[in-house]
């Protein structure tokens, strides 16, 4: 029988203590779950990491929209723009896809090869698309000289060009970074030809601040006081083996390496293993990755059977030799690069 004098509130204060504490351990495993799925990308329109376009309700507007970004507004597509740099007016094209301003983005930096444009450039490699597609800034340098030229290192006649392009690079990257919204972690440089040379010397002067860099049928030249990166950096290089211009065997007379020196050298500097795998094999291409490197860093190699000096997947160019529709170079660049960052 119950005592009719027995106190019951400090047991209905327990009940509700009890109470409080599971609703607190519940709630805190919900926020958790939720935190656990962002971070992991589950949640719809969280990426994991790589900022591409950002999802909006429909109807929203721009105005709806909040942006991350507190750098000067900028017109989507193509605009021409100039920096001071070296004591030159040093000028550049630059691609902003439909997505940008919403939130920070890599920024790809792309040079022409010798005798050309940038602007001649973005129309033949239609990298702006891709760019539109994944949400990247891209810009396309205009080397100086007549004709253009990069200064990418010492051929058999001397430089290849007379102005300080790694400067040059140097405060673009800076201009960027203050007036662009540029994720400063994920900066990326690929060039075509003697611009691949320079993408080279890019990647050995300013590692710091480089986060992996792409070659297509590149032109490399021995480097004034030699290639001295701070750390290793990831590569990719593409190039055909029946390229008449910077020939996959290299070119002797000219000053010019082979393909297999240049990717030997960056083995040994990235302290690769031996061992290789098949990453791709389809009628004339057969891409090549070393995957053991140091600090995760990867290196690939895709190789073009019949290839000429051509850039994959663009339009044909019969004087400049085959152009392999088998792959897209600038899917192929991006879906490497975009895997690393500073």
């Amino acid at each position: 029988m119950l005592d009719p004098n027995f106190d019951h509130k400090p047991s209905r204060d327990v009940r509700r203590l009890i109470a409080s504490v599971g609703m607190g351990v519940a709630l805190i495993m919900i926020v958790g779950v939720a935190v656990y799925s962002a971070h992991a990308g589950i949640l719809p329109g969280i990426s994991h990491l790589s900022p591409g376009p950002a999802s909006r309700p429909a109807g929203a507007s721009n105005a709806q929209v909040h942006s991350l970004c507190d750098t000067p507004s900028h017109p989507k597509g193509d605009s021409n723009a100039s920096i001071h740099s070296g004591g030159l007016v040093r000028t550049f094209l630059v691609h902003l896809a439909p997505s940008y301003g919403e939130q920070p983005q890599p920024l790809v930096i792309n040079y022409h090869g010798y005798n050309n444009t940038a602007q001649r450039t973005a129309k033949q490699t239609n990298m702006g698309a891709e760019a539109d597609r994944a949400g990247f800034i891209l810009v396309f340098p205009q080397a100086v000289d007549s004709p253009p030229s990069w200064n990418a290192g010492i051929g058999a006649f001397g430089p290849t060009g007379n102005s300080n392009d790694v400067r040059f690079t140097h405060d673009l990257i800076s201009y960027f970074e203050h007036n662009y919204c540029v994720d400063a972690h994920r900066i990326y440089v690929a060039g075509y030809s003697l611009g691949g040379g320079m993408a080279y010397r890019v990647a050995c002067s300013l590692s710091d601040q480089i986060a992996a860099f792409a070659t297509v049928e590149g032109a490399f030249y021995r480097i004034p006081g030699g290639c001295n990166p701070s750390r290793p950096i990831p590569l990719l290089e593409i190039h055909g083996q029946a390229d008449r211009l910077a020939p996959y065997n290299g070119n002797p007379y000219m000053g010019m390496a082979a393909a297999q020196v240049y990717l030997n050298f960056w083995l040994a500097q990235d302290k690769c293993k031996s061992t290789t795998t098949v990453v791709f094999q389809k009628a004339d291409v057969t891409g090549i990755e070393w995957p053991y490197c140091a600090h995760g860093v990867v290196i690939q190699h895709y190789r073009i059977s019949d290839g000429g000096h051509t850039w994959p997947g663009s339009s044909p160019q019969p004087s400049l030799g085959y152009t392999t529709q088998t792959i897209d170079a600038n899917v192929v660049i991006w879906n490497f690069v975009s895997q690393f960052r500073t």
